[in-house]
């Protein structure tokens, strides 16, 4: 049994100790959040340990969900792994390069797990497009992802926040690096932060990649399209359906397919994911090496 816990206990973090208590081989021994009032009531409701100061909760557990605000995550991961604590850090990795790359070093220094909580690599959509395009010349990728202004953000803009799971999935599905990097962004609501992003990339591997991202849409939107070789994939992240269209004819007609995607729980796969590469000592399939690597295109897109 592993012996989880969860720091933060917010709209995700409370996701993070639900999953974890319906998970066979893991036992949920704590919450830690600064406000009381919430960590009783979420360590009741699911019949674990509540703790004020985060540091006692890492005596006692193998691993942990760091869902903190994003400029706490250098310090409750270094903590996490100077105390010998495998952890998954949700994304972004951290609020700038420097913090990034100390909790990788430090992981490493100390021997630990760390994964990143790019969610979206483990929509059912995902690994159904990897199988599909896995012989085939991807030639472009446009990815929306928009909707309204999620109050729970206070420290990062629209970019940091869920364009980098796009930056992410542009790299995990093209196999390549980033060559070329052009964007254009604004703040609609005058502050520090931009609200509105349009991101271009050219890979070294010659694939084009395009995310437009805001948060002025007022309804959400999270689709994907793939250009290839041999077809066109059109993809919804939030309804987890996917369609081929291909054997194009001089007439105009093609092919259409739906490509069967099994629905289930994002985070469900994610936290699962991270139990298995602790149990068969693995490599996170979302490395730290992946979130650094995100988090440095999402900055340089925001300059």
């Amino acid at each position: 049994m592993i012996k989880i816990g969860v720091i933060g206990i917010g709209e995700m973090g409370k996701n993070h100790v639900r999953v974890y208590s319906e998970l066979k081989g893991v036992k949920l021994i704590g919450v830690a959040d600064i406000d009381e009032t919430k960590g009783m009531e979420i360590s009741k409701k699911y019949s674990c340990k509540y703790f004020k100061d985060y540091k006692e909760l890492l005596k006692e557990v193998d691993a942990v969900s760091v869902v903190v605000p994003t400029f706490l995550h250098k310090e409750v991961a270094l903590d996490a792994a100077n105390a010998g604590v495998n952890m998954l850090v949700e994304k972004p990795i951290a609020d700038n390069i420097e913090n990034a790359k100390k909790i990788v070093e430090a992981c490493k220094k100390n021997r630990v797990k760390l994964m990143i909580g790019h969610i979206e690599r483990f929509n059912p959509i995902i690994p159904a497009i990897k199988k599909n395009i896995k012989d085939k010349k991807v030639f472009s990728i446009e990815i929306t992802r928009v909707g309204p202004f999620p109050q729970r953000v206070k420290d990062v803009g629209v970019i940091v926040d869920i364009g980098v799971h796009d930056i992410d999935l542009v790299k995990y599905l093209t196999d390549s690096d980033f060559k070329e990097i052009h964007s254009l962004t604004t703040s609609t609501n005058n502050t520090q932060h931009e609200d509105i992003g349009i991101l271009s990339f050219r890979m070294k591997n010659g694939a084009l990649a395009q995310i437009t991202t805001n948060w002025l849409t007022p309804f959400k939107v999270r689709e994907i399209e793939i250009s290839t070789n041999e077809n066109f994939l059109r993809g919804s992240f939030l309804d987890q359906t996917l369609f081929e269209y291909s054997k194009y004819k001089e007439d105009g007609s093609y092919v259409t397919k739906q490509i069967p995607v099994k629905i289930e729980e994002p985070l469900k796969l994610e936290l699962e994911s991270f139990i298995e590469s602790l149990n068969n000592n693995t490599e996170p399939k979302v490395s730290g090496k992946d979130g650094l690597k995100a988090l440095e295109i999402a900055l340089k897109c925001c300059k």
